[in-house]
């Protein structure tokens, strides 16, 4: 049988509400009793009423609720922020324990390269194969330090996008084509777009868009053949790109938290809950939309986003 915890913050708000209304009873029921006293008092004594004022009753009953529903609006308003806070807390220390282990994990690997060529004498292709894997961890590095630079420039209120018109089917292409080596277990088709497609858009973060819409669909995905399809629709002078997966899929209270600064699915997911936060940043700031669609879990997920001309 599940305890209750007494010290349980909606606990105590439910309680204090409780002892609230209670007073308040206990209060008007007193005040009424009172008078009622005085005015037998009154009758019995044979006392002249004229120096005597009528209590108002109803007036103070009015005025009383009106101060109580004051009073219980304030503390409503205090425990949904203090809610808040708490949530906020707890996404910030899911966020820093996941970029520490983004941070951590190439750092480890690139002292361990670093101690093997230093310790040991290897062949040219052995050495080539090392610098190699030695530069994609780096190139993680510098992704995830990128990352939080571009959403700090992003949420400054000044920020302005540098606006250039984009070929948007190519630009595909060529994102996926020069970050080949990222999606090597993922089959991706892009579907057909037949007219213009060129659209204004800041070059530097529509890659940054499609980087972490094509990265999240592979990391939540345990299909042993991982598949992002990417279609296009038209919706009059805009254009909707659909980017659809096969992976763990989301439940349908879980379709707009996903955008949220900081959220995760799962106390065990990987990276920095920063990802779709800084997409729907980015399509804010270019007057467009972002959403996600999933009929459930292990349903796979589609993330829409819609450019406006």
């Amino acid at each position: 049988m599940r305890r209750i915890n007494l010290l349980h913050p909606v606990t105590i708000f439910i309680a204090s509400l409780l002892a609230l209304g209670t007073s308040l009873y206990l209060y008007i029921d007193s005040y009424i009793r009172v008078n009622e006293s005085l005015r037998e008092f009154i009758n019995r004594s044979g006392l002249p009423k004229n120096q005597f004022k009528e209590p108002e009753t109803w007036v103070m009953i009015l005025t009383l609720s009106i101060l109580v529903t004051l009073i219980v609006a304030g503390m409503s308003l205090v425990f949904v922020y203090y809610q808040k806070v708490i949530m906020l807390y707890r996404m910030q220390q899911n966020f820093i324990n996941g970029f520490t282990h983004e941070l951590k994990t190439p750092i480890a690997s690139l002292r361990i390269f670093i101690d093997t060529l230093v310790k040991h004498k290897l062949d040219q292709s052995k050495t080539e194969e090392i610098l190699k894997l030695m530069k994609t961890d780096t190139d993680r590095l510098q992704e995830n330090v990128e990352q939080i630079l571009n959403l700090a420039k992003i949420e400054d209120r000044n920020f302005r996008p540098e606006l250039v018109q984009i070929n948007i089917k190519r630009s595909l292409k060529d994102f996926i084509e020069k970050q080949a080596h990222l999606f090597d277990e993922c089959e991706i088709t892009i579907g057909k777009l037949d007219g213009d497609d060129t659209y204004w858009f800041d070059k530097k973060l529509i890659d940054i868009i499609f980087m972490n819409l094509l990265t999240n669909a592979i990391r939540y995905n345990h299909s042993e053949n991982k598949k992002v399809d990417i279609f296009f629709n038209r919706r009059g002078k805009s254009l909707e790109i659909v980017f659809k997966d096969n992976g763990v899929g989301l439940k349908r209270d879980k379709l707009k938290n996903v955008f949220k600064k900081f959220y995760q699915v799962g106390k065990s997911a990987k990276g920095s809950g920063l990802g779709l936060y800084m997409v729907s940043q980015i399509m804010k700031v270019h007057k467009g939309k972002v959403w996600a669609t999933s009929e459930g879990p292990e349903q796979g997920s589609s993330f829409h986003i819609l450019l406006t001309k």
